[in-house]
C-alpha cells in the first residue's frame, strides 16, 4: 500500500499532465526522481471518453418503451410486450441497455422482476410480490397493480370523449350514441348525465367523478350496466348465487366488535373474506369493476374482515 501523500501527489501529477500543464512543484519532484514529464505521460492510460448517442423513447399508451429512436429517425432498439409488461420479443442489434418498463419500473436482471423503488412487480403474475407500503390507503388489495386493465375497461370508448359543441343542444347526442352501439335507454342515461353537467360531455364529468369508499374511481360504464353485464347469463347467475350464499344467506357477515372468542372471530372473518372475494369477482368480470353500491358492499365486507383479523 502506497503512502497517502504519495498517492495524492501522483494523482495531481496525472491530472496536470492530462490538462497539458505542469506546476513547478511537480516538475521539480520529477527532476529529483530522474524522470521527465514525457516519460510519465507515455506510461499513463489514455483518458476514457464514453461515446454518447442521443435516443428518444417511443412508448405505448401504458408508458412502456416500444423503441429507442436515434437522431436519424431509425429504431436502434425495439420490443413487444403483453398486457402485463412481459417482454415477448426484443430487437437489440446494438446491444443497448434499456431497463425501463412500466411507468416507474426498472428491470432487475438478477431477479427478472421490475423494481419500483419501494417494492417489486412480477410481470408473470401481473401483480406486486410485496405489499403496498402505504397499506390500505392504497386500496384493499395490497398487491394490485394500479390502472388494472381487468377492472378498468372502456369497451365502447365512450368514457372520456367530448361532445361536438351544439350537437346536444340540437338533440343529436342520443342518435350519435345509439349509432355507436349503445341501446337507446343507456344512451339516454349517458345524455342525462352529461346534461346535468352543463352539456360538457357525454357521461364524462358527472360519471367519472364518482368514487367508492376506498377513494377509487367508479367506471362510468359500470354505472349504466344491467345484468348480466359483460358475462353470459349462466356465468353471471352462478357468480350471483355465490354472492348470495356468502353475503345474504344464513351466514350473513356480521361485525366482530364485542366478540372476544378467537374461533368465532375467525369464522366471521372467513365469511366476510369469501363475501368480499365473491363480490369482487362478479364486479370485475361482469360489471366493469362494479357500480358504486356494489363496490361499496365489497369494501364493507373487506373492512369487516380486517376488523376481525385485528
Amino acid at each position: 500500500t502506497f503512502p497517502t501523500e504519495l498517492v495524492a501527489l501522483v494523482d495531481s501529477l496525472e491530472a496536470e499532465l492530462q490538462q497539458g500543464v505542469l506546476s513547478d512543484a511537480n516538475r521539480a519532484w520529477l527532476a529529483q526522481c530522474g524522470l521527465t514529464p514525457e516519460q510519465i505521460k507515455n506510461q499513463m492510460e489514455p483518458e476514457y471518453t464514453p461515446q454518447r448517442k442521443i435516443h428518444l423513447y417511443h412508448c405505448d399508451h401504458r408508458g412502456l418503451p416500444l423503441a429507442l429512436v436515434n437522431s436519424e429517425g431509425k429504431a436502434d432498439w425495439s420490443a413487444e410486450y403483453d398486457a402485463w409488461g412481459n417482454v415477448l420479443s426484443e430487437n437489440n442489434p446494438h446491444n443497448l441497455k434499456q431497463l425501463i418498463r412500466l411507468p416507474g419500473q426498472q428491470y432487475d436482471e438478477e431477479t427478472g422482476l421490475y423494481y419500483n423503488r419501494h417494492r417489486y412487480y412480477d410481470p408473470s403474475q401481473g401483480r406486486y410480490i410485496t405489499q403496498d407500503p402505504i397499506g390500505l390507503r392504497g386500496g384493499w388489495n395490497l398487491y394490485q397493480y394500479p390502472l388494472n386493465p381487468v377492472a378498468e375497461i372502456d369497451p365502447l370508448g365512450l368514457i372520456a370523449w367530448m361532445v361536438i359543441p351544439g350537437v346536444c343542444a340540437a338533440g343529436g347526442c342520443e342518435a350519435i350514441l345509439v349509432g355507436l352501439g349503445l341501446s337507446a335507454s343507456i344512451a339516454g342515461q349517458q345524455i342525462q348525465a352529461g346534461s346535468s353537467n352543463g352539456g360538457e360531455g357525454v357521461g364524462t364529468t358527472s360519471n367519472t367523478n364518482v368514487y367508492d369508499k376506498s377513494g377509487a374511481k367508479v367506471s362510468p360504464y359500470a354505472l349504466t350496466m344491467q345484468p348480466p353485464g359483460n358475462c353470459d347469463p349462466y356465468e353471471q347467475k352462478k357468480m350471483q348465487e355465490e354472492v348470495d350464499g356468502w353475503c345474504k344467506g344464513k351466514q350473513t357477515p356480521t361485525s366482530c366488535k364485542g366478540i372476544k372468542s378467537p374461533s368465532i372471530r375467525s369464522a366471521i372473518a372467513e365469511v366476510n373474506r369469501q363475501c368480499g372475494i365473491a363480490r369482487d369477482k362478479i364486479n370485475k368480470q361482469c360489471f366493469a369493476g362494479g357500480d358504486l353500491t356494489h363496490r361499496n358492499q365489497a369494501i364493507d365486507a373487506w373492512k369487516k374482515y380486517s376488523e376481525c383479523m385485528e
